[in-house]
């Protein structure tokens, strides 16, 4: 039998667009395509015959309800043309005059109609709304009508205020419009905002009823809102007083439930299909016509009662068979379809097995599109969603009996045709029974007869076949309807498991980690593009702010993520919050997740699945079972993998507490890796620029590393030819300017290069801070601890790790004149190495915690180091001294370890400066002269930046106290005694004299001949009262035992002076000296009684001083407003500051 193309008989023009645009796709064009059908049609006559101006449209996704709204916004266009569109699409005068009646058009060139198209979106609802009605009236060339103060240089901050701005606005053009179109696509996102506690609810509800105000009949102003679903779905998971204050708003608006009906869905179909002017032979029209009759007849009355026109509709509806017209309308209606949309994404489609491939292949004339055709289409491109769905079990349990049958006919050996036959006839019963029940229609005998193109052979073969199907069990056959039924060979209904099992979970329990979502990462590309270094930025999905502690805030080294975008499930998270939170963390890039509750529920069902896995283990042996329940499992995280995905993409994200721009995850990478890191050289090679090198890119390395050790001279290091090494080296050390001809010796050297030579790399950079590094640090420094303490793996620089070795090796190289190498021996103690060598590299690429370095001064720098200090010496000893590390060193820490203990530990800080105490420390812990000089010294000194008169300063002032910190102390100490003894008068003396003999206490016997001492030249006699009265020796004094001596003063002192009374007493001579007073107070205190005395001493400059003191008091005391008491409390305060508390008897009473 002849085939031939089926283009050159039929096409597809497809006249209904797939997903309509309010705000972009309103043309003549359009409407010239537009399908309109009976839904659409009674829509329009709701809208025409109500007295409300409000109205909601409610249908599914792909049912055209925003078509709807663009036929009205046509009618009411401005461009005849369009208008003109539109009635030719409605053809239907009654309803076109209905329309005129209420969008009136006749004077819509002076009068024009405002269109306000807004389709809700990221953006705020005040925002949107603003926006829209101003875009609306500049389009129709109102704005001139408006005031200036209209236009709002900053957008409404409340709701109530943006309703007042458009009545405002609207008054304001009455009498300059027609009427107003407000059509809101969409609406159901601003619902789920305001779902989500984003904003206030109530505005729709006084939109509604400002709008109603509004609206006039000379000058309408209709409002549409277009729905997937009505109020109170959106308000699910809420409280019911709010569902029920949502159902209430919902009465403010006129709904209009938009679903197309099968009919429909069959005309719609019929009208997408055209045949071209070929002419079909007549035979096969007659065999079309036939076909068409057999299928009506075995179908049955129900699907003709009010369809007159159906036999027309499936004959223009060729060449799809007329069963797959029929499931087709049915297929748009399953639970994993989209309506209307999925006909037309059907017809449109170039997939496997669809329509258009049908087409485009060479078939027999008579051969139909048909429901095996469709199955075949259905399995191949949508059989995720089918298996997800609730005709999944259904879906799978045909699967299994495809595939039994497969195994039935191999054994049996029959022909590929029969075999096909077989398999046709299972796909055929499945169709009908899945899609076609809930139409009536059955996959009895004599319409599978027809069901699809079979020659006259395999048509006597069907019966035979369907009789030994039966008898394998694969089908049963139902007496009541006559008709076949693929055999249940599963006792598991996973989907009505699921439904079962979803109906019992908890509604506040966290379901987002069940959903295995895996941290993702995101490239920095166009930073990797412009500096060669390939970054990243983590994705982590958390379910609410608390798991941010999760996060470490440590630094991101150059093998990690060095940011991380974190969403958070929390979408009640407002921009302040999420400022904050970028704040607290400023290592995340933060926002929230507005599509939580799309991904809760598939979280949901992906847990009750892992539930169910665990409750039936029937279902791992249960092939069907299990194969539906793998297909949900997969289809689950491809959809969670696609809403993580555009989550992601959407949000808008905050860092270090500011809003970022909307844009690509990889271009805000980008700019966040430029700012961070900032100071990185620009590298480009793929060899050794990066984290984890090649086996050949790492051999090329160890080459280069030996080439830098022993042809640093040379150029190119000596290498030959274009090896793997040279790439590396060109690109990584000769551009950045690291390898240098010397003018003046004309040998080729590593040098830190200047800005200049770096050209503009920042090379120089990098190695002037590693350097730094090596210069300031104690003694040695791993090169493991060199690359965190430089910060080349962290920000600003970064560097991969690849690179690290080759950029370490060009610094040692730079500066090997004042750097010393060492290397770890199998004591783990690190030795001395007089150069790098082979072993060096191999530990600095593998283990480069075992290889150290150390910053060694030069010798110039080292004895101009000397000379200072020996010039100090000489300046302050009067001494020459010889200018060599070992004299200087002897000299310095012999003064001081020839001074007491006191002076070389105190830390008082009135005989000793800070820098002097650090000073002297080193110099008693030092056991290394050229360590105390040239490390430990030459640092304390800052004699790498500091000027010669510093330290010479310094040095001098270390010099002087420690050499007058005793006489400072004695001096110190003396003005205290006298402090409190008064002067050492010779009358003082003699009593001292006498006491020293007399006294009982043989404490206060040495502090008296201490003091007869005192006229001596020598003040050994104040070292003999600090001995004393510290208990310590000299030589083992310390700032405890001195400061013991102090608080001992005042104590000797009274002590001292009550003798002394006695003395005067006992001796006649002694009565003509100085006076002596014992001064006592007694005070009754809520404590009890205390008594306060003090000895004094009265000498004729005393009388004077007291004298004159008292004037001036009592006049001071005359010139307050005090009375008695005051001044008597006041001067008792005073007393018992000078006097001792001598006595205190708790409880007692004053008589």
């Amino acid at each position: 039998m002849s085939t031939t193309n089926l283009n050159q008989y039929y096409q597809i023009n497809v006249n209904h667009l797939l997903s309509t645009r309010l705000d972009t796709d309103i043309s003549k064009e359009f409407f010239d395509k537009v399908i309109f059908h009976g839904t659409a049609y009674n829509a329009l006559a709701t809208v025409v015959d109500s007295k409300s101006s409000t109205f909601t449209i409610t249908g599914s996704y792909g049912t055209g309800k925003s078509t709807l709204a663009a036929i009205l916004t046509g009618f009411v266009h401005s461009d005849q043309n369009i208008r003109d569109a539109v009635n030719r699409m409605i053809d239907d005068p009654i309803l076109s005059s209905k329309l005129e009646t209420v969008f009136k058009t006749d004077n819509i060139e002076k009068k024009p109609w405002i269109i306000i198209k807004a389709v809700a979106g990221i953006i705020s609802p005040i925002e949107l709304f603003y926006r829209s009605v101003v875009d609306a009236v500049q389009v129709a060339g109102l704005l001139k009508y408006l005031k200036k103060s209209m236009l709002l240089e900053q957008y409404p901050e409340t709701e109530a205020q943006l309703l007042d701005w458009i009545i405002q606005v609207f008054s304001q053009l009455q009498g300059k419009i027609s009427g107003t179109l407000f059509i809101l696509d969409e609406m159901g996102k601003l619902l789920e905002t305001l779902a989500r506690g984003s904003g206030n609810l109530h505005f729709f509800q006084d939109l509604s009823e400002k709008i109603n105000r509004l609206s006039q009949p000379e000058c309408p102003f209709i409002f549409m809102g277009i729905l997937h679903q009505s109020f109170a779905d959106y308000a699910k998971g809420l409280s019911h007083q709010i569902a029920l204050e949502w159902a209430k708003i919902q009465g403010r608006y006129v709904d209009i439930s938009y679903r197309i009906s099968l009919d429909e869905s069959i005309a719609l179909v019929s009208k997408t299909l055209k045949k071209t002017d070929a002419e079909i032979p007549q035979s096969v029209d007659k065999n079309n016509q036939d076909l068409i009759d057999q299928i009506q007849k075995f179908i049955g009355s129900r699907l003709l009662e009010n369809s007159p026109k159906v036999k027309q509709y499936f004959y223009n509806a060729l060449p799809l068979h007329p069963l797959t017209t029929v499931l087709l309308g049915a297929i748009s209606k399953s639970s994993f379809s989209q309506n209307e949309r999925s006909i037309f994404s059907f017809l449109l489609s170039a997939e496997p097995y669809s329509l258009r491939k049908f087409l485009d292949a060479n078939t027999v004339l008579e051969q139909k599109y048909s429901i095996v055709d469709l199955w075949d289409y259905l399995s191949h491109n949508l059989q995720h969603q089918i298996l997800s769905s609730k005709e999944g079990h259904a879906w799978s349990l045909v699967e299994q009996a495809l595939t039994l049958v497969s195994q039935k006919t191999s054994k049996e050996n029959f022909s590929i045709a029969k075999n096909q036959l077989y398999s046709n006839l299972i796909k055929a019963i499945a169709m009908l029974n899945i899609f076609g029940k809930s139409l009536g229609v059955y996959p009895t005998r004599d319409l599978l007869n027809f069901s699809f193109y079979v020659s006259e052979e395999e048509s006597k073969a069907i019966a035979e076949c369907l009789t030994q199907l039966t008898e394998w069990k694969i089908l049963s056959y139902w007496n009541s309807t006559q008709s076949y039924e693929v055999v249940t060979t599963s006792d598991l209904n996973v989907q009505q498991l699921i439904q079962d099992k979803l109906e019992t979970l908890n509604p506040k329990q966290n379901y987002l980690q069940y959903t295995g979502y895996k941290a993702n990462v995101v490239l920095a590309k166009r930073h990797y593009q412009e500096r060669g270094i390939m970054r990243w930025m983590g994705q982590y999905l958390i379910y609410n702010a608390n798991e941010l502690k999760q996060f470490s805030e440590l630094e991101h080294q150059s093998n990690q993520s060095y940011r991380d975008f974190v969403l958070i499930a929390e979408s009640s998270l407002t921009d302040m919050q999420l400022m904050m939170l970028s704040q607290t963390h400023p290592s995340l890039v933060i926002a929230s997740l507005n599509n939580y509750n799309e991904i809760e529920n598939w979280a949901k069902e992906l847990f009750v699945l892992q539930q169910i896995v665990k409750e039936q283990p029937k279902l791992l042996i249960d092939q069907v079972a299990k194969k539906e329940y793998q297909h949900r499992c997969d289809y689950i995280y491809q959809q969670l993998s696609f809403l993580f995905n555009h989550a992601f993409e959407s949000a808008t994200w905050f860092y270090e507490g500011e809003k970022l721009a909307q844009k690509q995850l990889s271009v805000i990478a980008s700019e966040l890796a430029d700012k961070i890191f900032d100071q990185c050289p620009k590298m480009f090679n793929e060899l050794v620029v990066r984290n984890e090198i090649s086996s050949s890119a790492a051999s090329g390395r160890r080459k280069l590393l030996e080439k830098m050790l022993h042809n640093s001279e040379m150029e190119n290091l000596g290498i030959e030819k274009f090896p793997a090494e040279k790439a590396i080296y060109l690109s990584c050390l000769k551009r950045l300017g690291l390898h240098q001809l010397n003018r003046e010796t004309q040998e080729w050297a590593f040098v830190i290069p200047t800005s200049d030579e770096s050209k503009g790399s920042n090379s120089h950079i990098l190695l002037e801070n590693g350097f730094k590094v090596i210069k300031e640090n104690k003694g040695l420094i791993t090169l493991a601890d060199f690359y965190k303490k430089a910060k080349w793996t962290i920000e600003p620089f970064g560097l991969p790790q690849g690179i690290l070795p080759i950029f370490a090796v060009a610094l040692l190289q730079a500066k090997k004149e004042t750097l010393a190498f060492y290397d770890q021996d199998v004591t783990n103690e690190f030795r001395f190495i007089s150069d790098m060598d082979e072993e060096f590299l191999n530990k600095l690429v593998k283990r480069p915690n075992e290889i150290a370095v150390k910053y060694v001064r030069g010798q110039v720098e080292k004895q101009q180091f000397i000379n200072l200090l020996a010039n100090s010496i000489e300046a302050n000893y009067e001494k020459p001294i010889e200018a060599s590390a070992l004299q200087v060193a002897r000299f310095i820490v012999s003064t001081l370890m020839k001074k007491s203990k006191w002076v070389k530990h105190s830390r008082n800080t009135d005989f000793f400066s800070e820098k002097t105490q650090k000073l002297r420390a080193a110099i008693l812990m030092a056991d290394d002269p050229f360590k105390l000089l040239f490390e430990d010294l030459y640092d304390l000194l800052d004699a790498e930046h500091a000027k010669n008169e510093s330290i010479q300063a310094d040095m001098s002032s270390l010099f002087l106290e420690l050499d007058q910190a005793k006489s400072h102390l004695l001096q110190k100490f003396e003005a205290e005694l006298i402090h409190e003894l008064g002067n050492l008068t010779p009358e003082l003396l003699a009593q001292a004299e006498i006491i020293s003999h007399s006294a009982a206490d043989w404490q206060l016997q040495k502090f008296a001949f201490h003091l007869t001492k005192s006229n001596a030249a020598s003040n050994q006699w104040l070292s003999n009262i600090i001995t004393l009265l510290s208990q310590m020796p000299e030589r083992d004094w310390t700032d405890d035992s001195v400061k013991k001596a102090f608080q001992n003063i005042p104590n000797y002192a009274q002590r001292f002076k009550q003798l002394g009374f006695f003395v005067k007493n006992g001796h006649p001579q002694l009565n003509t000296l100085d006076e002596q007073k014992h001064l006592a107070i007694i005070v009754n205190t809520p404590q009890g009684f205390e008594e306060y005395t003090r000895d004094v001493r009265i000498t004729s400059e005393t009388d004077e001083k007291v004298s004159s003191a008292i004037d001036s008091l009592k006049e001071y005391l005359d010139s307050r407003d005090l009375n008695k008491d005051t001044k008597a409390i006041l001067l008792y305060e005073l007393l018992k500051e000078y006097l001792d508390l001598a006595h205190s008897e708790k409880g007692g009473e004053h008589v």
